[in-house]
């Protein structure tokens, strides 16, 4: 009967012993991960440090995207290009920017006349008109100068006189319009010259504008207008615009 009990309680022990050895070889390998998982731990803050690098990213670019920073940087070429922009207004108000010059349905030498059609909605005057452009001179700023008229704008600037007769064909009195105002003189190179007439108070006598006042049917007036290109250039053409189409010109005029 000891024997029996003996025999059970080493069976018992054997058991509970083995039991143990497993309980304790389960355990060993979570004791013995522990370091790899603290390194895992320790690598999780990378993720984290590359945070300033994007903050940086967005204080510098507005994006950590680098697409939007070349976008950026050509956004940035491009306000650059609105000074270009700015540079090709001041060349427009200089006289127009270069070109063709444009045809005309009719064309004819200085001091030949052309028949060209004119209305002027604000004075309510359409007339038919006969006009010779008789010559184109040079002029200079001490002409302003002995009129004591203004001289803002003209440094520089290559100054002409561009005569010319109007007769009058129609019927229509012109007395408050200004034909002369049709008038497109550019340089060969297509360049617009600018009109520089100053005020009646202060005329140039070398050049006139006349008062259209009496400008009856078969009535002529000679006048003159002052016109300026930038420096170098030289009248080589002078049109009158169509007053329907401001891009085209009825007649023109050449030496």
């Amino acid at each position: 009967m000891r024997t029996m009990r003996s025999y059970t309680t080493k069976l018992t022990v054997a058991a509970l012993a083995a039991a143990t050895a497993l309980s304790l070889a389960a355990c060993g390998p979570d004791n013995s991960d522990a370091p790899a998982g603290g390194g895992s731990t320790a690598a999780a803050p990378a993720p984290t440090s590359a945070a300033p690098g994007a903050t940086a990213g967005g204080a510098a670019g507005g994006s950590t995207a680098a697409p939007s920073g070349a976008a950026t940087g050509g956004a940035a070429a491009g306000g650059a290009g609105t000074a270009g922009a700015a540079g090709g207004g001041a060349g427009a108000a200089g006289g127009g920017g270069g070109g063709k010059l444009p045809q005309a349905a009719t064309s004819v030498k200085f001091g030949q006349p052309a028949t060209v059609d004119f209305a002027d909605k604000t004075s309510n005057a359409a007339a038919k008109l006969e006009i010779t452009v008789t010559g184109v001179q040079p002029g200079s700023l001490k002409d302003f100068q002995d009129a004591k008229a203004p001289t803002a704008g003209l440094d520089g600037r290559a100054i002409f006189y561009v005569s010319w007769t109007v007769k009058n064909l129609g019927d229509s009195k012109l007395t408050f319009s200004a034909p002369d105002s049709k008038f497109r003189v550019m340089d060969a190179g297509g360049n617009l010259g600018m009109f520089n007439n100053p005020t009646s108070s202060t005329p140039i006598a070398k050049c006139t504008t006349p008062s259209w006042s009496g400008a009856t049917k078969g009535v002529a007036f000679k006048g003159c207008d002052v016109v300026t290109f930038a420096a170098g250039a030289t009248p080589a053409f002078v049109g009158y615009g169509d007053s329907n189409d401001p891009t085209k010109v009825q007649a023109a005029w050449t030496k």
